[in-house]
């Protein structure tokens, strides 16, 4: 069952994709090296610490950026 919106970080999903595309990278691409399923980064659900932690080393961004657009 997927989270009520309001307990998500306001805009999370779209900078991760935005970067994502941003860096003509792919979903499955970044998944794999991230050693997640794919379907993490759909934005439905929440996303963990040490999962966040790896989007952002694979992605080379701060956190601050992805949770804040800082």
């Amino acid at each position: 069952m997927a989270m009520p919106s309001h307990l998500y970080v306001n805009g999370l999903w779209k900078r991760i994709n935005d970067e994502i595309w941003k860096q003509g990278k792919t979903k499955k691409g970044i998944a794999e090296k991230c050693g997640f399923e794919r379907r993490l980064l759909n934005g439905e659900h929440n996303i963990s610490l040490p999962n966040l932690v790896k989007l952002c080393k694979e992605l080379n961004v701060s956190a601050d950026y992805l949770l804040f657009g800082k």
